[in-house]
């Protein structure tokens, strides 16, 4: 007789935890919007880098088939083609002209490895970012103990000057 109890406490529990999940997914209503796409206008860029450190190969890094050097520079996820240029301590970099479709809110991601015989120093890299003479974005990407300087610039395209009648 307690077997059949136990069993029958065992299928009302169960059971009803089965039919209230059940009943939740189909009560959910499920809507689908079409995501907004922002309209991107092709703009030439100029970004200009400056490292506190000469940048070396990171040696903790994974190696693949796919090398991409001892520093990574992408704007909105696309990768910017600086292989073949020398970084090192103190030398403003000048990568200029560079022709990307761009819309209203864009980043620029770097990364870059400091030496290791220097792990104990902090390091930064310098950021600016122009369009024709408009500096869009200004910023220092920092890193402390050794590790990797790595980080995101924000910057808009959208017109931050006021017009002023004084």
């Amino acid at each position: 007789m307690r077997f059949l109890l136990c069993l029958a406490i065992w299928v009302v529990i169960v059971g009803g935890l089965y039919a209230y999940t059940q009943k939740r997914h189909s009560g959910a209503v499920t809507e689908s919007a079409a995501a907004p796409v922002a309209e991107k206008t092709k703009e030439r860029l100029s970004i200009e880098l400056t490292p506190t450190f000469s940048v070396e190969e990171d040696p903790f890094a994974l190696h693949t088939a796919e090398q991409t050097g001892p520093f990574d520079l992408r704007l909105n996820g696309m990768a910017v083609d600086i292989a073949d240029l020398s970084i090192s301590r103190g030398q403003t970099l000048f990568i200029r002209d560079l022709e990307f479709a761009l819309s209203d809110h864009n980043e620029v991601f770097i990364k870059a490895s400091p030496p290791v015989a220097e792990n104990h120093l902090t390091h930064g890299i310098r950021v600016r970012l122009l369009n024709q003479d408009r500096v869009l974005a200004e910023q220092t990407i920092w890193s402390s103990g050794g590790g990797l300087v790595s980080g995101t610039v924000p910057f808009s395209l959208t017109s931050t000057e006021t017009d002023h009648d004084h």
